[in-house]
């Protein structure tokens, strides 16, 4: 065998062994650091999402550290208005829950007794439906997810701590980064900025996005719409699992369908269902795609394997912001010459690049 050959292959190996090394140091490091790097990824995410408005305050204020209070003190009460509304609409909804079991039975044995064409042999099968869509199947699901969730925002602390040295460090590490490596500032004050550009415009379109989504749900739920028990709650979940990619939207969906098919007639039903799907698919597949642009474009293996491994580390927390971590690695493979290659092969169309 040429000498050329031997290199080519001892090449190959060393390259797939070093890819398997750093994948098992990643994993690892995912599971045992999980209470340092959980709360750093949600700082990152945030500190993309507050960047928009923190520069526009800056350029009509002039003052950054006045810019980034404001933009941080309204997220923080934001989110403790929202903490005590969500809080009592889930009240509201635990207490209607045997008030909804009724209807649902009452409903159950109404189409068992139906001539249903064959299908009334399911109604008919009280446990089998009470297995899938029982309302305290939907009460298990809501709790495990906000369960789940409080953990989460329980390493607020953490996060902000966090937040709060990525903001002091985001002006200092520039010159630090010059005055160690002169020869490359350049270089990497290109790759830097172009790839800070492309991840604000997918955190900030994927949060619009999915923040349109859940408004537009909730008013459908609403009093103003059909009125279903924990239509707030509902709306809250469909703005978090709708950063689950290709299934987080359906899960969020699935529970007011069901709560919709017990509480209201058939075609008020059917019609809250059409327009539910109907707002998923506007969202999903308009609004979001144009503006996020073709660059966001993953591969859907990617995405799935990435909600799994994060899931299985770090829980439905872990499922939420898993997509945007690794479309944000991808962003920045995607901006060096070197790493380009990975990021093609994560992508979902080639030509997209």
């Amino acid at each position: 065998m040429p000498e050329f050959s031997k290199v080519g292959i001892d090449s190959k190996r060393t390259t797939a062994a070093s890819v398997a090394i750093v994948g098992l140091v990643v994993y690892l490091a995912l599971i045992h650091l999980k209470s340092i790097l959980m709360p750093l990824a949600i700082a990152v995410l945030l500190y993309f999402i507050i960047k928009p408005p923190e520069q526009y305050i800056y350029r009509k204020i002039g003052n950054r550290l006045f810019s980034y209070a404001t933009v941080i003190l309204t997220f923080i009460i934001t989110m403790y208005f929202i903490s005590i509304f969500l809080y009592d609409n889930l009240s509201q909804f635990i207490d209607e829950v045997p008030e909804i079991t009724a209807a649902f039975e009452e409903k159950r044995a109404k189409y068992a007794d139906s001539n249903l064409y064959g299908l009334e042999a399911i109604f008919s099968d009280a446990d089998l439906i009470a297995g899938i869509a029982s309302p305290s199947n939907i009460e298990t699901f809501v709790l495990a997810i906000l369960g789940s969730l409080g953990g989460f925002f329980a390493t607020l602390i953490t996060v902000l701590i966090f937040l709060l040295f990525i903001v002091l460090e985001e002006h200092t590490i520039a010159k630090r980064f010059s005055a160690a490596f002169p020869n490359s500032y350049d270089r990497a004050k290109k790759i830097v900025g172009e790839s800070t550009d492309s991840i604000t415009a997918y955190v900030v379109s994927k949060v619009t996005c999915s923040a349109g989504q859940a408004l537009v749900m909730t008013i459908i739920i609403s009093p103003i719409g059909f009125d279903l028990p924990g239509w707030f709650l509902f709306g809250i979940l469909c703005f978090l699992l709708d950063f689950i990619p290709i299934l987080g939207a359906l899960f969020a969906t699935i529970p007011p369908v069901i709560i919709g098919f017990v509480m209201l007639e058939p075609l008020s039903a059917l019609l809250m269902v059409v327009l539910l799907v109907g707002n998923q698919q506007v969202f999903g597949s308009f609004v979001e795609p144009n503006l996020s642009g073709a660059k966001i474009g993953i591969s859907p293996f990617v995405l799935l394997l990435t909600v799994m491994l994060f899931s299985q580390v770090w829980g439905i927390a872990g499922a939420i912001i898993g997509a945007p971590i690794i479309i944000i690695a991808r962003l920045i493979l995607d901006e060096n010459e070197r790493t380009r290659p990975v990021a093609m092969m994560m992508a979902n169309d080639v030509e997209e690049e």
